[in-house]
């Protein structure tokens, strides 16, 4: 699955429309999707007096300040994935007792070298850690996704067997960088060379 950077997150200063004013405020919720009963992105806003719930993203006129999108997306990863490892350990542990694998987890801070990892839906993934960055390439003939086989330069990665892997990649279109989200990790490898 491939997820474009949203318009508006948690963090950014902007000027929206109330029915009888325009106001200034601080994202403070983000309801990707929209809130229930609504058909478009909604957020919740605070301003230094009152919080308003569920401003349709229409009604946001502009950014007055952006947080690093980058980062905000590293944030969000990084505690959605301990979230899930805290509330699905049980599963987890599964496919840790199936595999005499001794690598669970992969991300920017794991030795470099080269990697390869399984997904539940068949992809391979080869992932490159070297003092020039991280690269990855993968493979899956029934789920095909642009630049399939060929090396993308990866900005982020949080790989964890028994969850999905996340991936922020160079820009594969338009925007400042692609996110990729993976089925779960059924086993990861380090392998030479």
């Amino acid at each position: 699955m491939e997820l474009g950077a949203n318009c508006y997150v948690v963090g950014d200063v902007v000027e929206f429309k109330t029915s009888t004013q325009l106001l200034i405020g601080t994202i403070v919720v983000s309801d990707y999707g929209g809130a229930l009963g609504y058909s478009s992105n909604t957020y919740d806003i605070s301003t230094q007096r009152v919080l308003y719930k569920h401003v349709e993203e229409n009604l946001i006129v502009r950014i007055i300040k952006k947080v690093d999108r980058l980062s905000y997306q590293k944030k969000y990863i990084e505690w959605f994935l301990d979230f899930l490892e805290k509330t699905e350990k049980n599963d987890i542990e599964k496919f840790k007792k199936d595999k005499s694998q001794k690598v669970f987890k992969l991300n920017e801070n794991s030795e470099l070298g080269k990697y390869l990892f399984f997904t539940q839906s068949g992809s391979e993934y080869v992932i490159y850690l070297n003092g020039n960055g991280i690269f990855m390439s993968r493979e899956n003939e029934q789920h095909r996704l642009r630049k399939d086989s060929q090396s993308i330069r990866v900005l982020f990665l949080d790989v964890r067997i028994g969850l999905p892997a996340f991936f922020i990649l160079e820009p594969l279109g338009k925007g400042d960088y692609t996110i990729r989200q993976t089925t779960r990790i059924i086993e990861i490898k380090k392998i030479n060379s």
